[in-house]
């Protein structure tokens, strides 16, 4: 009796299991775990210093300046919190200054690094493929995209804004009730904030409107995984804040403390961290959306 041939393995390979997935540039074109995402953040930052870093940079100073330009106007200096911290009571009067400048910080940060949001996702994908980017070239790429970006922040800060009107007001109205109404608003916000998480990189590369970016990010982030994704993002700022804290505290041991010394410890955290978080974000969605759609479109971005 003849052997029968030995069947052939039907089982479908993914592309996890391919011996060595075609890399073109910082990432492999392949489903990326962990340690291919890190790895791409290094990559990325080195082969495009100038655009990541040298904008980072800039962005970083830029609002330091313009905080202390604008605190040193209202209220005469920075507000120190470290002046209050040893009181017994505290007087609204010394604690609204640091939550005006807070806030001011905040808005400020948040407008200007609107632009390192932009340079970041346009040199990222690029450099999927291998392509190099200078910062005069991703500048001019990424200019265009600052409208949209703009809008995008204004809704998301109307979204955001409607649901924590809503806790306060079931907390206010409902008393010990609505803090249980409540529950459900901070559930929301706090899903919405990783389900948006793509909808700065849609805006950019896809040309998308707000609106229609925020649904996209919803449907590319659950398509793999909301859970991935926040996991990701969690491990990341638990690194980058624990990185920031050092930086913060060596320098200021050096420094003396003051102001100046957080200004300067702030710039010269943020110029890594800023970029880095960003970089890992854009290639969470790289990752996403080859996932779910293929890679022939971001292919064609790139080109």
């Amino acid at each position: 009796m003849s052997e029968q041939p030995e069947r052939p393995d039907t089982t479908p390979m993914t592309p996890l299991d391919a011996p060595e997935a075609l890399q073109l540039g910082i990432v492999p074109l392949r489903p990326l775990a962990l340690p291919d995402l890190v790895a791409g953040m290094a990559q990325g930052l080195r082969r495009n210093a100038a655009a990541l870093i040298g904008v980072g940079f800039a962005v970083i100073t830029a609002t330091e300046l313009l905080r202390w330009f604008v605190s040193t106007l209202v209220f005469g200096d920075v507000p120190d919190a470290r002046a209050i911290t040893d009181r017994p009571r505290l007087d609204w009067a010394e604690v609204r200054p640091l939550l005006a400048d807070a806030a001011l910080h905040a808005v400020i940060a948040a407008l200007l690094g609107l632009l390192l949001v932009a340079v970041v996702n346009v040199v990222v994908p690029r450099a999927v493929f291998g392509h190099t980017t200078g910062a005069r070239a991703a500048l001019g790429a990424a200019l265009p995209a600052l409208p949209r970006l703009l809008l995008l922040a204004l809704l998301t800060a109307v979204v955001f804004g409607a649901i924590a009107a809503v806790a306060v007001f079931a907390v206010f109205a409902g008393g010990s009730a609505g803090l249980l109404l409540a529950l459900p608003a901070v559930a929301a916000m706090f899903y919405l904030v990783i389900a948006f998480t793509f909808a700065q990189s849609i805006v950019v590369v896809e040309g998308g409107n707000p609106v229609a970016a925020l649904e996209r990010s919803r449907r590319l982030v659950a398509a793999v995984g909301w859970w991935r994704v926040l996991g990701i993002l969690l491990l990341a700022g638990v690194v980058f804040g624990l990185l920031g804290m050092i930086v913060s505290a060596v320098f200021g041991r050096i420094s003396g403390g003051g102001a100046l010394a957080e200004a300067l410890a702030a710039v010269l955290s943020g110029t890594l961290i800023s970029p880095a978080t960003l970089v890992l974000q854009s290639l969470l969605y790289v990752d996403h959306r080859s996932r779910v759609e293929g890679i022939e479109g971001l292919w064609r971005k790139a080109g």
